[in-house]
């Protein structure tokens, strides 16, 4: 079952400082599953992702 925006947003905010990969293992769905839900928080200006190295790290604004 997929996180709410609700539910992803919370877990950021617990951690902190996340990756697709912590996102993905969490809530035990895909990588392309967590980059579709970012993307949606994303353009919403809620987040921001930035690509370090070749992992991306996710910000809430």
């Amino acid at each position: 079952m997929f996180p709410t925006e609700k539910e992803l947003i919370s877990f950021i905010k617990k951690k902190g400082l996340v990756n697709f990969s912590m996102i993905a293992k969490h809530f035990k769905i895909q990588n392309t599953t967590v980059s579709d839900l970012i993307a949606s928080l994303e353009t919403k200006k809620v987040l921001r992702v930035k690509k370090l190295g070749g992992s991306k790290l996710v910000l809430l604004k």
